[in-house]
């Protein structure tokens, strides 16, 4: 079941909470959540917030200004071990590492070639604009306070469309044009940005911080039966590269051959589950991602054995299904 952090939707709810007067509603329908402070909420509940939260407004960018008034805080853990980066690319890395202990909702990708850089975010399941507005908003506005800078994006690319007043609105506050309806969620930015030092940079408290967030991907899991673990370890990877059954299972605890019985019994096995989370990257990223990005984003090293999965999963190759 998908998921966020109780912090990344309570700050959502305080937002509301504190702009809104008629906010009996909002009182009313999370009154009961909002006193219980669950470790996760479900992904429903956090789009029955967005979605009161834009009944309340009247703003149909609702989502937009969420994610404008991000505070690095609002990702808990995470938050601290981006403000302790080294720069943005060390900061882009924490994010996409450990994204879904914050919100297990989409798969970030990062690709770049000689001039550019672009993240993407593909929702996992089906979501409402307002989500993933404040998604794509909250990644910019979490780099300018890193940066103390108002830098902006070359181009942003929304898998929905906007009014002409809406589109004013997003193309001034993010500084760039803003592209809709295409196929994909995206930031296109200067490569060059990567290299740019973030102002609270502390090494050796980074280190400590991604220590403990290593073991909150662990138990993000552990409430779980071993299918359900393994899956959502595999699904809060970045990238599937070099992720096998030695590794998995040591972020479980537990030896590959206590695993490998484990899953076993409950009628499934590592590569299954892997070719599963392989697939569904795919399907996201086909659409328009190089296939050599996707090849290193599933985890192989050669276009053959894309090649060779495209035929087992569709009877066609990659190349014909772009």
């Amino acid at each position: 079941m998908h998921s966020t952090s109780f912090v990344y939707f309570y700050s959502a709810w305080v937002h509301f909470h504190d702009h809104f007067t008629d906010n009996k509603r909002l009182l009313g329908e999370f009154a009961e959540l909002v006193a219980s402070r669950p470790e996760r909420v479900p992904l429903v509940e956090y789009e029955r917030l967005l979605e009161v939260g834009l009944e309340l407004s009247g703003d149909p960018l609702i989502g937009f200004e969420l994610g404008k008034a991000i505070q690095l805080h609002d990702y808990g853990a995470l938050g601290y071990l981006v403000e302790t980066s080294k720069d943005l690319q060390q900061a882009i890395t924490s994010l996409l590492h450990y994204d879904a202990i914050v919100a297990d909702i989409g798969l970030a990708v990062f690709t770049s070639d000689s001039d550019n850089a672009k993240l993407t975010w593909q929702p996992k399941t089906p979501l409402g604009k307002q989500a993933i507005l404040r998604n794509m908003t909250a990644w910019v506005s979490a780099a300018r306070q890193l940066l103390r800078s108002t830098l902006s994006p070359n181009q942003l690319h929304l898998s929905f469309s906007v009014c002409d007043q809406e589109l004013q609105r997003l193309q001034t506050w993010f500084g760039c044009s803003v592209l809709q309806n295409c196929p994909e969620n995206a930031l296109w930015f200067p490569l060059d940005f990567l290299t740019m030092p973030v102002a609270t940079v502390d090494s050796l408290m980074h280190e400590h911080i991604e220590q403990a967030l290593a073991k909150s991907v662990s138990a993000f899991c552990d409430n779980h039966d071993l299918k359900t673990r393994v899956a959502n370890l595999l699904a809060a990877k970045h990238s599937l590269a070099g992720v096998n059954q030695a590794s998995i299972a040591k972020a479980l605890n537990m030896s590959v051959r206590s695993m490998q019985r484990k899953l076993q019994i409950q009628h499934t096995s590592f590569r299954v589950l892997l070719d599963e989370e392989r697939k569904l990257r795919f399907e996201q990223l086909i659409g328009n991602t190089r296939l050599l990005d996707i090849v290193d984003a599933l985890g192989f090293t050669e276009q053959s054995a894309l090649n060779k999965v495209c035929m087992k999963w569709y009877g066609k190759s990659p190349s014909k299904l772009k």
